[in-house]
């Protein structure tokens, strides 16, 4: 029912990984090109404020979108919300379905629904939603819009946002030498999208195309242009992936065995764990500075250099921390619904809007 494959760009934990080791100060010669702030606010020495506790709880929200000029190139679709336990050494990851039905303001007088992934883009397009609240404006506005929808789902209000768009992906992952990850189960997909040929008609005629259009649409019409795409396949064990394997790797989402967006979690979470290792593996610090150029143009984040500094001081090594992940699926707090316009969505298994037990959920085991 879902008509697009989503772009699912786990590389956005990279910006938790360096945060966490203490590499994020290698970063500071570019931060004025990745930091967004309040419209009309400069970025200067804060004032002193009382020492917050150095081992608090940390929340950080980890946006993946497309970027570009196309339709949908502002959709985040990974959403995680990484929390962070220094006393602990633990890092949590939750894991947000972008189908999630949300009421979001589009106006100071006024909400919509839509699924969360399009927090991000609406914060972002001030053109077509003039009427929103200034603080929701610009890139600045589409983090803060993004924090408050996933406060609603989940009960939590994250204190930073990083988003990262998928020109980045592959340089990243490719300046790293690649990840070795181990693959938790073999799959095919028969319909991974090939880029450049979204639109080619795969030599049918028109009388084919308007008989194809008038009797199908969706996933369904899709597949009869079988030129405009690739097979995958994926062993299960180890496996060294390159930046286009590995994007293609979490992001593929037509394969009969686990693919739909829960079963990418799984081989999501063994791309991060793939990360961690080769983190820890390669001294990371020089490969980390080759990127510098790909992440200055590549994220957007609201991490300041006074908060990037009390994350680097206090945490220690990233093999200190233990990473765990959490999933809001239909095996425990969601099901499936259609909107009024006929979009696959998913809900609280409460009702739309009741999110008290997905709270709670969440606070029993995250």
């Amino acid at each position: 029912m879902r008509k697009k494959a989503g772009l699912i760009i786990k590389i956005l934990f990279f910006c938790g990984l360096f945060l966490i080791s203490g590499t994020i100060a290698y970063f500071f010669r570019i931060y004025k090109n990745i930091v967004v702030t309040t419209p009309g606010t400069k970025q200067t020495t804060p004032a002193p404020t009382p020492t917050p506790d150095p081992l608090r709880i940390r929340n950080i929200l980890l946006l993946g979108y497309a970027g570009g000029d196309h339709d949908g190139a502002a959709l985040t679709d990974t959403i995680i919300l990484a929390r962070i336990y220094p006393k602990d050494k633990k890092i949590v990851l939750l894991s947000i379905p972008r189908d999630i039905w949300v009421p979001v303001p589009i106006s100071k007088e006024s909400t919509q629904h839509f699924k969360i992934n399009h927090a991000f883009a609406i914060g972002i397009d001030d053109k077509k939603y003039p009427d929103k609240d200034d603080k929701y404006k610009g890139l600045y506005g589409a983090g803060t819009l993004s924090k408050e929808m996933i406060s609603i789902v989940t009960g939590i209000m994250p204190e930073n946002f990083a988003a990262i768009n998928f020109s980045g992906f592959t340089s990243i992952v490719d300046s790293f030498g690649g990840i070795e990850v181990n693959i938790p189960f073999s799959f095919e997909d028969k319909y991974y999208p090939i880029k450049g040929l979204e639109n080619d008609i795969c030599g049918k005629s028109e009388e084919e195309l308007e008989s194809l259009h008038a009797t199908m649409s969706g996933q369904l019409l899709e597949k009869e242009f079988t030129c405009r795409y690739e097979t995958l396949n994926f062993q299960k064990g180890y496996a060294a992936l390159d930046g286009e394997t590995a994007l293609k790797f979490v992001r593929s989402r037509h394969s009969d065995i686990n693919g739909n967006d829960f079963g990418r979690a799984l081989r999501q979470q063994a791309f991060l764990i793939g990360v961690k290792n080769k983190l820890l593996k390669i001294g990371s610090i020089p490969k980390i500075l080759t990127s510098v150029n790909t992440l200055s143009k590549n994220i957007l984040t609201d991490v300041d250099v006074k908060t990037a500094l009390e994350i680097a001081s206090e945490q220690e090594t990233l093999s200190d921390f233990e990473i765990k992940s959490l999933s809001l699926t239909t095996d425990n707090v969601l099901m499936e619904s259609q909107s009024s316009d006929h979009q696959y969505i998913l809900i609280s298994k409460d009702g739309i809007d009741n999110w008290e037990s997905v709270h709670q959920y969440i606070k029993e085991n995250i």
